[in-house]
């Protein structure tokens, strides 16, 4: 049969005045043909304008609300900035057993200042008139053990280049309490600072200890507003709490090594654990028993040189009262020391120290058995010869058994406190 007639083409889609163009064929099936161009009527509206416009007023609408609550959210929490804690914060304080109530009118929240005072400092708070600024820290020394005051005055100096105070003056024993703690008298600060721009500040700084933690209050402002800030200061301060989280803490006792006689018998006593024996083959000394030295580094300076004490025990022949004998003993060799070091040096002089002894607390429980005596040597023509030398003596039969042990003068607060424990356990 023959072939079936094409379908017909579909019509054109009508222009405006509802007629199209005629289409045209193109190979086997037809294609669909191109409107021709034409200009639109002035009042014709533009293609797809008004959907377009209705969109455009509701993503407006849209972006207009998302703007205002972001704008309102963040005027919320600029107005009550430091009011509260967040939930981090709280946190954290928890973790060091401390708590704080809201800060005084006036006072915000200063993270920027936290940043720069930096480590052990925590918090950070700032009021803008007057001008000034508190920083409260924490932290743990050492697991199990009570916090030095060495460490503790360490790490709250440490805040005071980070603020560029180039020049400072110190006084000491402003506050005798804190967080229902003694301070230290040389934890208890009242300073004037400089800063590179040639302000001047004046502030405090506080460190105590409890349960294993170290705090730190640091509080300063312009010169001339500290007098009618420091209550303010005293008042904010006080808002800080221990949380009473560690009531069955207790400190970790060192271990107690005995050093005992070698010629006579006598014992000695480090109760912390510093002091490390040496030989004595190579001394010259005929009346050297034992020979000890301690060293030491202050925290979070590992590239230091260690500073170093000595104690070295002799066997007299003699008579006379232990302690008596001991002095003059210690002296005499203080006197040969610096004729070997330049012969053309006045004899070095002895002052003997009755004032608080310098240095940390020691721990441990070792009795103090034999008296001690503390001498501060003086010479003419070096101030780096001057040495802190603490000795004690002790009757063992017909001998005199003698501890001298000594370190550098300007090193006293490092190791005073170590130099008599151990001296004064002779027994």
């Amino acid at each position: 049969p023959p072939p079936a007639p094409p379908a017909p083409f579909p019509p054109a889609e009508p222009d405006f005045a509802g007629a199209g163009p005629a289409a045209q064929p193109r190979g086997p099936r037809p294609a669909r043909p191109e409107q021709e161009p034409r200009e639109r009527r002035p009042e014709e509206p533009p293609p797809g304008r008004a959907t377009n416009r209705a969109q455009m007023f509701i993503l407006a609408g849209i972006a207009a609300v998302l703007m205002a609550g972001t704008a309102l959210a963040i005027i919320f929490r600029l107005m009550h900035r430091g009011e509260t804690e967040s939930p981090e914060t709280v946190s954290r304080l928890k973790d060091l057993n401390i708590g704080v109530d809201t800060p005084p009118p006036g006072w915000s929240r200063d993270d920027d200042t936290r940043v720069k005072v930096g480590s052990p400092f925590v918090l950070a708070y700032r009021r803008k008139d007057p001008e000034a600024y508190m920083a409260f820290g924490a932290s743990e020394p050492g697991k199990g053990r009570t916090p030095r005051p060495s460490e503790m005055k360490g790490e709250m100096m440490r805040a005071f280049p980070r603020l560029q105070f180039s020049e400072f003056r110190v006084e000491t024993g402003l506050e005798t309490k804190w967080l229902g703690e003694d301070i230290n008298p040389e934890l208890s600060l009242k300073f004037r600072a400089q800063t590179n721009d040639g302000l001047f500040w004046s502030g405090e700084a506080y460190a105590v200890a409890h349960k294993g933690f170290a705090y730190y209050w640091l509080s300063w402002c312009p010169e001339p507003d500290f007098e009618s800030l420091k209550s303010e200061f005293a008042a904010f301060r006080g808002k800080f709490k221990t949380l009473e989280l560690r009531k069955d803490w207790k400190e970790t006792q060192s271990n107690v090594v005995d050093y005992k006689g070698d010629k006579v018998p006598y014992t000695i006593s480090d109760s912390e654990e510093v002091w490390r024996e040496f030989p004595i083959a190579e001394e010259k000394d005929p009346d050297l028993d034992k020979l000890l030295r301690a060293r030491l580094t202050r925290k979070g300076d590992r590239h230091a040189i260690p500073e170093e004490a000595e104690l070295r025990v002799y066997i007299l022949d003699g008579a006379g009262e232990p302690a008596e004998v001991a002095r003059k003993f210690a002296e005499d060799k203080e006197k040969e020391r610096i004729r070997e070091l330049n012969p053309d040096f006045s004899p070095p002089t002895f002052e003997v120290l009755t004032d608080r002894e310098l240095g940390d607390p020691v721990t441990g429980n070792v009795p103090k058995s034999a008296p001690v005596v503390r001498l501060k040597s003086k010479v003419n023509e070096s101030t780096n010869a001057a040495r802190l030398i603490v000795a004690s003596g002790l009757k063992v039969g017909d001998k005199i058994v003698v501890v001298r042990c000594w370190c550098e003068a300007s090193r006293r607060d490092w190791f005073e406190t170590k130099l008599v424990q151990i001296a004064s356990s002779l027994r």
